[in-house]
């Protein structure tokens, strides 16, 4: 090759692969720093919703697959679908004396059968469910004489005409009325648990629950309470508010109220967005209940009727465990996934698709959301604490755990883009690990282990897809 040939294959080579060796050069790697020593909140668990009315025990198996694989621990049942109907009519004219012929017809149905089966059910597995109601309260309890709201609703919560407001003057026969269901769950039932949410989504009328605004929450859960203690429940801590847009302000108001804070055990919301916990957990922080534990009682994704493997992987995939991640660094304890399994919503009058089960022909599949939610919940366990973990990597949602019975340090990450090389960094201390075990699930990967990967110097790097959801496990080295 003469030499004017060679100088020009030079320059082409140069040309071509000058920009890539830049590129290279420039390639960016996401950083993660974790300090097990800076110890956050305790984790007391994680579970689902579901439905009690549609509980078979051909679902049994679904549901051991919940307990064993999954991680759930905490279960958040819904024994009846809309709980106007089980009173449509009072029982008696006298708040303070239960009909008890008139209620045990009512609880000893169908349709509230197969709820008391399912707590049942989950009492021998060890699990004391949370029972939470939905819907809205009978006619005969409502009114349409309440102002205009000054918090935040849903878009359909101001019909005209629809009576869906807990009139003040019910607050009485509404506590007869769901304390009656507790009553009868314990006593003839012989179902253990141990939270109670009287009310669901109250700033989602009517089809949630009752209009009843933040004012107004401290009057009717304070006429709960004490139905509660009068009738011999008062070891049944309150779950509150439930409240459907999460930036709304219930609890200041339920904070200002020692004797209600007596029996209140959670203060509990939900999320399907983007805002989430932290304004919350801060005015919890700040208030004479510091230790009150924040829950995130619903999560997942709304845009259900999308039942493309896209949408599963997009939304009920990744920015369901997003939004999962971010309530825990903003020091959510607890999280509930919504719905155990895809079911007929009253609430909705048409067939759901939140589940992480399929339940076609009663035939329950696990679906692509519920190996991502898996990659949190089996292996963060009760009694973990969340430890510092710090990144400005774009695309990145991570949370870090430290287990202090195994020593084990555990972190969970979503990854929606950016860099595909992860550095792990971290501090110096007993508590670091040596090596790390790669779960991952992805388009294509359900939950699958892998790769090891061993730390030097501090730091470990691990190769990532474009998207995923991803779990490093990591023994301490006091563990080894």
């Amino acid at each position: 090759m003469n030499s004017r040939r060679l100088k020009y294959v030079i320059a082409c080579v140069a040309l071509v692969s000058g920009p890539l060796l830049f590129a290279q050069g420039k390639e960016s790697v996401a950083r993660v720093t974790v300090d097990p020593t800076e110890r956050l909140q305790t984790i007391e668990g994680f579970g689902v919703n579901f439905t009690g009315p549609y509980f078979r025990d051909d679902q049994k198996a679904m549901f051991d697959m919940l307990m064993d694989d999954l991680g759930a621990t905490i279960f958040r049942v819904v024994p009846y679908l809309v709980y106007s109907n089980w009173e449509e009519v009072n029982d008696n004219d006298d708040p303070n004396a239960m009909n008890w012929e008139y209620y045990n017809n009512r609880y000893s149905g169908p349709i509230f059968e197969p709820t008391w089966r399912a707590l049942r059910y989950l009492n021998s597995r060890g699990i004391r469910p949370v029972i939470a109601l939905m819907g809205p309260v009978p006619d005969w309890m409502a009114d349409d004489k309440a102002p205009a709201p000054k918090h935040a609703v849903c878009g359909k919560s101001t019909k005209v005409g629809v009576l869906s407001h807990l009139s003040p003057a019910m607050y009485p026969e509404f506590a007869e009325e769901v304390v009656s269901m507790l009553m009868y769950a314990r006593n003839k039932a012989r179902a253990d648990f141990g939270y109670f949410s009287p009310v669901n989504e109250t700033d989602c009328y009517p089809a949630e629950g009752p209009r009843i605004d933040p004012e107004e929450a401290p009057r009717v859960l304070g006429a709960v309470a004490a139905r509660l203690k009068k009738e011999g429940l008062g070891d049944v801590k309150l779950m509150v508010a439930d409240q459907a847009i999460i930036t709304n302000d219930y609890i200041d108001p339920i904070l200002e109220d020692a004797e209600l804070m007596k029996q209140v055990g959670v203060f509990s919301f939900h999320t399907y967005g983007e805002n989430s916990v932290g304004p919350q957990v801060r005015r919890v922080k700040a208030s004479k209940y510091p230790q009150t534990p924040v829950w995130l009682t619903e999560y997942g994704d709304l845009n259900d009727l999308d039942k493309t493997a896209e949408n599963d992987w997009k939304n009920f995939s990744l920015a369901a465990n997003r939004r999962a991640l971010t309530a825990l660094n903003q020091g959510a304890s607890a999280l509930l996934y919504f719905d155990a399994f895809d079911d007929y919503e009253e609430c909705a009058r048409r067939m759901c698709f939140y589940g992480l089960f399929t339940s076609d022909d009663q035939i329950y599949k696990p679906k692509k959301r519920y190996y991502a939610t898996r990659q949190l919940y089996h292996f963060v366990r009760p009694g973990s604490q969340r430890v510092a973990a710090r990144t400005d990597a774009p695309g990145f949602t991570i949370s870090a755990f430290r287990d202090p019975t195994t020593h084990t340090l555990t972190i969970v990450g979503v990854k929606e883009g950016g860099a595909n090389r992860l550095q792990v960094n971290l501090s110096t201390g007993a508590d670091s690990a040596t090596a790390w075990d790669l779960y991952e699930t992805t388009r294509n990967e359900d939950g699958m282990k892998t790769n090891t990967v061993t730390v030097q110097d501090g730091a470990a790097q691990i190769d990532l897809p474009d998207e995923g959801v991803f779990t490093l496990v990591g023994f301490a080295s006091k563990a080894r």
